[in-house]
């Protein structure tokens, strides 16, 4: 290529003076030598840097040396996936076979359970149909004595409600068994007990207007009873009552006292004060009467106090009672007590009769405690007058109400079993 560059530049240099001289004149040869450089330096600057051939040849290197890499970066990966999916259809192989392993474990579980349920249904089929035999026996069996079987039972519970009227006077008992039996003969739907249920249902409406007994009040009254009788002094003071005529002295006393303890306080000095100089003293009606008025009315207060010391050492000295047993006065306070532990057990017992419904034990109670109290405690004590009091309302209180029993309803069942035996002598 550089070689026909070069050519062609001569050719181009040696032709231009030819066509100069057909055209113009000739000049001197000094131009053609001055353009000499101008075509050196473009031949050189033309043949500076590769062909295309070597560009072209390098580029084609390249391109399969690129190929080459991705073909073998390609066949590297191929071979890596390739060893993959080989582990995974390996590992796939692995889990079918043990799927096959497990599925004809579970067919043979399957047949074993079906066979079992094929046994199973054999069973229940020979079951049911004994069953059904034994239900037709039982129906034939038991065809004429269902009327017999119902009465006994309805008999049974009227019994039962009868036994807690007349033994315990329970009325929610009597209640609860008449109502079983009337339900009964409400599913049984027989027109032959007809009868029976109107006289059960009569019975528990009676039953159910009895007015009741209120247990728990009369128990509270009780149990204030015994606090009384705890509490209330004997004719004779024993160990479980203090001396009360001491204790009434001390606090009648106190308001005599008074007078003169305000005195007292009205004459002392004040504490901060001085002793030489007098006290100012406040008006009062008193301080301005006179000193006889005032010496006559003092007379008059200490006569009282004087007067009622007197009596009142008297009356502890002598004491002048009615009673109407002798021996109450003999006492001893071991006695007192065995006393009200006695009257505390009477209380028990009568409690007891409450809870039973025994009207001849409670009286009998009520009256021994009346007794008791009127002979043995003092009847000037106020204990002892409320817990008299009390006794006699809870000796007229009723421990039993006025129960009705049950003729109706045995009387209609004694009908229906007649009418069972006529029936049966005439078959």
């Amino acid at each position: 290529m550089r070689g026909n560059d070069y050519n062609t530049a001569m050719t181009e240099t040696t032709s231009s003076p030819q066509s100069s001289t057909q055209t113009e004149p000739a000049k001197p040869a000094t131009p053609a030598i001055g353009s000499a450089p101008e075509h050196a330096s473009r031949f050189r600057r033309k043949s500076t840097g590769p062909s295309w051939s070597v560009t072209l040849m390098l580029v084609f290197l390249l391109l399969a040396v690129v190929v080459a890499v991705g073909a073998w970066f390609s066949q590297k990966r191929f071979d890596a996936a390739g060893r993959e999916v080989a582990s995974q259809v390996q590992g796939f192989t692995a889990q079918l076979v043990e799927t096959k392993r497990e599925a004809k474990l579970a067919l043979g579980l399957v047949e074993s359970q079906a066979k079992l349920i094929v046994t199973l249904q054999q069973s229940l089929a020979e079951s049911k149909s004994q069953f059904e035999g034994l239900e037709e026996a039982w129906a034939s069996f038991n065809k004429g004595m269902e009327d017999s079987m119902l009465a006994n039972d309805i008999d049974r519970l009227v019994t039962l409600a009868s036994q807690q009227l007349r033994l315990a006077s329970n009325v929610n008992n009597a209640v609860m068994a008449l109502e079983t039996a009337l339900s009964t003969l409400v599913r049984a739907d027989r027109p032959r007990f007809a009868a029976v249920q109107r006289a059960i249902s009569a019975d528990l409406d009676r039953l159910r207007a009895v007015p009741l007994v209120d247990v728990s009040a009369l128990s509270v009254r009780l149990e204030a009873l015994a606090t009384l009788i705890g509490r209330a002094p004997l004719l004779v003071p024993d160990a479980a009552v203090p001396n009360v005529a001491a204790v009434t002295a001390v606090v009648s006393s106190a308001p005599a006292a008074q007078p003169a303890a305000a005195q007292a306080t009205a004459a002392a000095p004040a504490p901060g004060a001085p002793s030489g100089v007098p006290q100012t003293v406040a008006t009062d009606p008193i301080a301005t009467e006179a000193w006889w008025d005032l010496a006559w009315r003092k007379s008059v207060l200490w006569s009282k106090a004087v007067a009622v010391f007197v009596a009142k050492e008297l009356a502890s000295v002598v004491s002048i009672q009615r009673v109407t047993d002798a021996s109450a006065l003999l006492m001893s306070p071991e006695q007192g007590a065995q006393l009200r532990a006695n009257l505390r057990t009477r209380v028990l017992t009568a409690q007891m009769a409450l809870l039973m419904h025994q009207p001849s034990v409670w009286r009998a109670e009520m009256a021994s405690i009346e007794a008791s109290l009127a002979a043995r405690y003092d009847p000037k004590a106020v204990d002892t007058v409320a817990a008299l009091r009390l006794v006699r309302e809870l000796a007229s209180a009723s421990v039993v109400a006025a129960l009705p029993d049950m003729s109706d309803s045995i009387a209609s069942l004694e009908a229906v079993r007649v009418q069972e035996l006529n029936k049966k002598s005439e078959d």
